[in-house]
């Protein structure tokens, strides 16, 4: 007999190598499938469309967040004042002689002072002359 004697373990050995190899390429398809680098490229736009979405509206809370805190010590101090006469309208309050700090960050900011200075002026932190700044000098400018 010339030929190719295969046994019946070598048969084995062979059919269950072909099942690894045909298992690991199924989990690596499986892999690169799963991964970012597979997304379309519309996919791909409307992620980073919705994550430059999201930091502005994280910004606009953080905005909407030292309005409110500038707001509430405002009445507060309208309150402290004038007396609780329910609603008062704190724009015709006269400035008041001993400000809250976030409003004279603000007094500060519509008067275009940088948000170091008003920082520093007011004892607030860099972060909130930040945001304070960018609120009313952008008030200012519409």
């Amino acid at each position: 007999m010339n030929g190719i004697l295969i046994t019946w373990p070598q048969l084995l050995y062979a059919g269950l190598a072909l099942l690894v190899f045909y298992v690991a390429e199924l989990l690596l398809f499986l892999r690169k499938a799963n991964s970012p680098h597979h997304l379309s490229r519309q996919a791909q736009q409307r992620i980073e469309t919705m994550s430059g979405d999201m930091a502005a509206l994280r910004q606009e809370l953080e905005l909407l967040k030292v309005r409110l805190a500038a707001n509430s010590m405002q009445q507060a101090w309208a309150v402290e004042h004038h007396g609780d006469a329910g609603v008062v309208d704190t724009t015709a309050v006269a400035q008041p002689l001993t400000e809250t700090p976030y409003a004279q960050a603000i007094r500060l900011a519509r008067t275009g002072a940088d948000s170091a200075a008003v920082a520093q002026q007011c004892g607030i932190s860099r972060g909130e002359a930040d945001l304070i700044v960018a609120l009313y000098r952008a008030e200012g400018l519409r």
